[in-house]
């Protein structure tokens, strides 16, 4: 099994109103360093449905 870790992100801008949001990440870790981590689990502070913010984490 893959190590998963958890990333915070604070103080992100929001690309549909220019709010200020907090955006947690779960990933796990590539087993080649040539590949991103793999995202397995992303909230955004404001909603947690919204996904528009996901696509800036690898």
């Amino acid at each position: 099994m893959k190590e998963e870790y958890q990333e915070i992100h604070e103080d992100q801008t929001c690309p549909l109103d220019g709010s200020k949001a907090v955006h947690t990440v779960w990933l796990a870790k590539s087993t080649c360093t040539r590949f991103p981590d793999d995202v397995l689990d992303f909230t955004c502070s404001l909603k947690e449905d919204c996904r528009e913010c996901e696509e800036n984490y690898p």
